[in-house]
């Protein structure tokens, strides 16, 4: 209802996870053809339900560390499907690598916190990734930042808060 008209509130309603791509390490044997006159240039795209996600390109390495994060609404019967891509500026950007992590797979990832090292084909190399529920302060009645704009929902008063003058007004004097 409030602020549905400045696009703060989520578009569904469906529970959320957190998708967060650390790394991959690529055989230098198996992916030496990517990039002729230098190491590859990564990134990687996530499919989950009908969303699709691209992390930014790490250039020139067989290690590449993302550490990136996205978060999607949920797809319960749905699994995700990574490809790490070698980005070419003249052409199309060709895969490297593919894994797959079931929907099954997914929800113990969840529930134990742990990341996974998922095979993208035999002697390609493996990618990191690690899934987990929002944190509290993005799950609040779809607000995303709810707990950083407590003024957003008439609460600056409570908290002794006073709205912020913008500098380089003069004080006026009564």
């Amino acid at each position: 209802a409030m602020f549905d008209w400045l696009g703060f509130k989520r578009p569904h309603k469906r529970a959320e996870i957190v998708i967060e791509v650390v790394g991959a390490d690529l055989n230098s044997d198996a992916n030496r053809f990517f990039d002729w006159f230098s190491k590859p240039d990564c990134f990687v795209t996530c499919l989950h339900g009908d969303i699709t996600r691209k992390t930014q390109v790490e250039n020139n390495t067989y290690s590449p560390r993302f550490l990136w994060q996205a978060k999607l609404p949920l797809e319960e019967n749905s699994g995700f499907h990574f490809q790490v891509m070698e980005n070419n500026a003249i052409l199309r950007s060709e895969v490297m690598g593919r894994a797959f992590l079931s929907s099954e797979q997914a929800k113990k990832l969840i529930d134990t916190k742990e990341p996974a090292l998922l095979s993208m084909g035999e002697n390609i190399g493996v990618l990191k990734v690690q899934l987990s529920h929002p944190p509290e302060s993005l799950r609040n009645d779809g607000f995303i930042f709810w707990s950083t704009v407590p003024k957003l929902h008439g609460k600056t008063e409570e908290m002794g808060l006073k709205r912020p003058r913008p500098t380089g007004m003069a004080e006026k004097k009564t």
